[in-house]
């Protein structure tokens, strides 16, 4: 899947009947795979720019637990806003993708970060007495 709005392209995924078909082609054993819009798509909830005032936190097609953050090094709202939906416990966690990397998923267990640019990586991203620990996934490099 493409990126571009989220909240769009859910919506109109829902009104063609487009997220039936894409969640039975996953149960089916259809390998998925997405870019920012199309990467959070896939999760419980998304962190998201759709709307214009700043990020928020959108429910998606929740094929796979957790909430996703992408652009997680290239925007620099994207890292506070991480930070305030844990603290607040909005959200436990949050699987953080930076730019130039991918989270590889195998039977719903985040499995590694593939990183196709040079000191990019993809994350947990939780707490601990208020300070956010960032675990990085075993790396695949395509460099």
């Amino acid at each position: 899947m493409g990126g571009g709005n989220t909240k769009s392209m859910l919506a109109v995924w829902k009104e063609w009947g487009l997220d039936k078909i894409i969640k039975k082609a996953y149960k089916e054993g259809v390998v998925m795979s997405g870019v920012s819009a199309g990467a959070i798509c896939w999760f419980q909830n998304g962190i998201t720019d759709s709307w214009d005032s700043n990020l928020k936190l959108m429910p998606c097609m929740n094929i796979l637990k957790g909430t996703c953050c992408p652009h997680y090094d290239e925007e620099p709202e994207r890292k506070p806003t991480v930070k305030k939906l844990i603290l607040t416990n909005k959200i436990k966690n949050v699987f953080a993708v930076d730019g130039g990397a991918a989270l590889h998923i195998k039977n719903e267990e985040k499995f590694n970060s593939v990183v196709f640019k040079k000191d990019k990586g993809s994350y947990e991203v939780t707490s601990n007495k208020g300070n956010l620990i960032e675990k990085i996934y075993k790396e695949i490099k395509l460099l």
